[in-house]
């Protein structure tokens, strides 16, 4: 596993987990978002809203990573 981890963070820009990250947690807002503007009132989307709980965190943790190895290349003199 360790392997596929470095291979992964070596292969990956920053600014690739950035945009990954974002789309990610875009597809996991959006649907709720466009719902509550188009739906019913009285409406009850709770698939959309456990879509919501589970995805945006982990986009919002690819971001976060594209932000640390973002970081790092800047301290280490590296562009990614």
């Amino acid at each position: 596993m360790i392997d596929l981890e470095e291979r992964l963070l070596t292969r990956w820009s920053a600014r690739k987990f950035l945009v990954a990250g974002i789309i990610i947690a875009a597809m996991g807002y959006l649907p709720l978002q466009l719902y509550i503007m188009f739906g019913p009132r009285d409406g009850n989307p709770i698939g959309l809203g456990l879509l919501f709980i589970t995805v945006t965190p982990v986009g919002l943790g690819v971001v976060a990573i594209g932000l640390v190895k973002l970081i790092v290349g800047f301290f280490l003199g590296r562009r990614s």
